[in-house]
């Protein structure tokens, strides 16, 4: 795993929370596995194995982290952006993930330990959204793990192109912890 430069934010003299640290690490892992792609990996959709693109799966994790940008106070999982460039575009996933770093080292700890609402649809069967109260620190953990579970199907899918990935990429952080271990 690459070593990740973290630089301080400007409004605060601190280091970066923990989990501003793991959200960047995984933002930059992400980043550096598109480096790797084409173009046509990147929209490919390797059926039957999989009904997505490698973009798609981006798009979707990367929405998690747009919701909670756009509204930090009261999070709207369900706000996506299907069919969105971000999913047909390698030069825009990455702008969009750099510009989710620049904005993540700018959240101080104080931010990241306030109350926020967050809504979400919770049943397959019929639309019905449940609202919950958690924290932005919590909610930045969620859609980084979540994007984790990504990377690990968008890992599956790039192999069926013939592409190698780095050995972490799509390993949660406590599989990392066991692995290091052994």
């Amino acid at each position: 795993m690459k070593d990740v430069r973290i630089r301080l934010a400007s409004n605060d003299q601190t280091s970066p929370s923990q989990s501003v640290i793991g959200c960047i690490e995984t933002l930059n892992q992400g980043r550096e596995f598109l480096d790797t792609l084409t173009q046509e990996d990147y929209v490919f959709i390797p059926q039957p194995h999989f009904s997505s693109s490698i973009g798609e799966h981006f798009r979707h994790w990367l929405d998690l982290f747009h919701a909670i940008k756009l509204n930090p106070l009261k999070i709207d999982y369900n706000v996506r952006r299907r069919g969105h460039i971000v999913e047909r575009s390698l030069e825009v996933v990455k702008q969009e993930i750099s510009d989710l770093i620049e904005w993540a080292l700018q959240l101080t700890s104080d931010e990241l330990s306030q109350s926020v609402s967050v809504q979400t649809e919770v049943l397959l069967s019929q639309t019905h959204v449940e609202e919950v109260i958690s924290s932005l620190a919590r909610e930045l953990t969620f859609a980084t793990l979540h994007a984790t579970h990504h990377f690990a199907m968008a890992k599956v899918a790039a192999s069926l192109r013939g592409v190698d990935s780095d050995s972490y990429f799509g390993v949660a952080p406590t599989t990392a912890t066991y692995q290091r271990a052994q």
